[in-house]
């Protein structure tokens, strides 16, 4: 559903001529009409950015972030003018862009303004100020349990606003925020595996939960290059410790090494993934590391 702002600016179109923005070109240079910026904005307001690329618009910049610039030149061509739907805009602007403190004080000013869009922009503060709370978690401590223990408590307030917003356009944004909790989670389990009980392991598990929990999201072929890089990276530490040629085992070898090329082989395949080109380069360059070790020890 439309916001009320873009409801209010068709309104005012409808009983004067709409405010011009001059003849400024480029993509970042204001429209003709301010409708026309939050027709733009408005129309992905609802967008799925946990299983979709964000928008862009036909030149190929984020839709979002144009329309901040556009709101801005145009604010500053006519200053004052719809300031309550020009400053509710841009909040909803900077929540899609995971601004969420941003967003909090821009809805906050709109709801203090008497303006017909207080009540809704009360409700949205409420909301991105729920968010930027738990953004604002620490997510690092001073060793790996601690760091450990700082992300979980954050995707705990993640989870809860997940399942708060289920059902709802703002669900996605909480999606994304606790995916990225969790891969970078996963992501400091393989970084120290060496040290950890069971690194190896629990890397691979943590990376595997990973691609089944978010099996829905665009950033699956990114999650399994990951999981594609630490078994590549498990191969390459069993060639190490096993480089005396009676110590090498050639079938070891190459199950470690044949997990690592089938990750990569999934994405290179892969059509449209963003992915595909880096996993072509990483599936080449590890199957000619391959051959080389069993021609060594051959």
């Amino acid at each position: 559903m439309r916001t009320l702002a873009a409801a209010l600016l068709l309104a005012a179109a409808l009983a004067s001529a709409p405010a011009r923005a001059g003849d400024a070109t480029g993509a970042y240079a204001p429209y003709e009409d301010l409708l026309e910026v939050l027709g733009d904005l408005t129309w992905h307001l609802r967008d799925d950015l946990y299983r979709f690329p964000p928008p862009k618009d036909p030149t190929g910049h984020d839709v979002y972030r144009l329309a901040l610039s556009r709101l801005e030149h145009w604010e500053k061509r006519y200053p004052g003018r719809l300031r309550d739907v020009v400053g509710y805009a841009r909040a909803e602007a900077l929540e899609r862009l995971g601004e969420y403190a941003k967003a909090a004080d821009g809805y906050g000013q709109v709801a203090v303004e008497g303006s017909p869009l207080a009540d809704q922009a009360r409700t949205a503060r409420e909301r991105a100020g729920a968010f930027a709370q738990a953004a604002a978690l620490p997510e690092e401590g001073p060793d790996v349990n601690a760091t450990l223990g700082a992300l979980r408590r954050k995707l705990d307030a993640w989870g809860r606003l997940v399942e708060r917003w289920t059902g709802t356009p703002y669900e996605t944004a909480a999606l994304v925020e606790e995916e990225r909790l969790e891969r970078t989670a996963a992501m400091v389990v393989a970084r120290n595996r060496r040290i950890l009980e069971d690194g190896n392991l629990t890397a691979e598990h943590a990376l595997r939960f990973l691609v089944q929990k978010h099996a829905d999201s665009r950033n699956l072929p990114d999650h399994i290059l990951r999981l594609g890089d630490l078994y590549a990276d498990v191969a390459r530490d069993y060639v190490e410790q096993h480089e005396r040629p009676l110590a090498f085992d050639e079938d070891e070898f190459v199950q470690r090494a044949d997990r690592a090329l089938d990750m990569y082989r999934k994405v290179a395949a892969w059509d449209g993934a963003r992915e595909k080109p880096e996993a072509q380069g990483r599936f080449a360059a590890f199957d000619a590391y391959k051959t080389s070790v069993l021609a060594r020890y051959r």
